[in-house]
């Protein structure tokens, strides 16, 4: 979503409301609504609202194909509920990226000439974290709340990516 986008109503600088999206699966109709990722900027010390856009999808289409190529750890919570983990390295995202940039766009880019690096490969992937996504049907029932990623953190030189 971009943040030029015109469904997005800035309530002061920075700072944005949650948007609501139609959308049909199969005609029933459903509406999204995309509450943005709110968090302090590093150099402003302002809070800033962010919402996925290109950045974002592209690393979460690498996550997804990473996932489908490595072996995930799978673990069960307290509630024996299955929980999927990804180790990787932000080089390994940039890999990735990389590989799709060049396969539909047609390019011969390496790993260096990712357009995103470490720190926006970090921020994006907080974006993702912390973006929340309430999904109901056109009468505001069933109520489905998820966000893209449920954890990240570091953990031996490896960005661990719970899905």
């Amino acid at each position: 979503m971009s943040p030029n986008d015109p469904l997005i109503t800035w309530i002061n600088e920075g700072v944005a409301e949650s948007v609501e999206r139609p959308f049909t699966i199969d005609g029933k109709g459903f509406i999204a609504e995309i509450s943005p990722a709110n968090f302090k900027n590093k150099k402003s010390k302002k809070f800033q609202s962010h919402f996925p856009h290109l950045r974002e999808a592209r690393i979460e289409n690498a996550i997804i194909s990473m996932a489908s190529k490595q072996a995930m750890q799978i673990q069960s919570d307290g509630e024996n509920n299955k929980v999927f983990y990804l180790k990787t390295t932000y080089y390994q995202i940039q890999k990735e990226m990389i590989n799709a940039i060049n396969k539909v766009e047609n390019k011969t880019l390496k790993p260096n000439d990712c357009p995103y690096n470490t720190s926006s490969i970090r921020e994006a992937l907080e974006i993702l974290k912390r973006t929340d996504i309430a999904v109901r049907n056109e009468s505001g029932e069933n109520l489905y709340i998820f966000s893209r990623i449920k954890d990240i953190y570091m953990e031996d030189n490896k960005v661990v990516i719970e899905l």
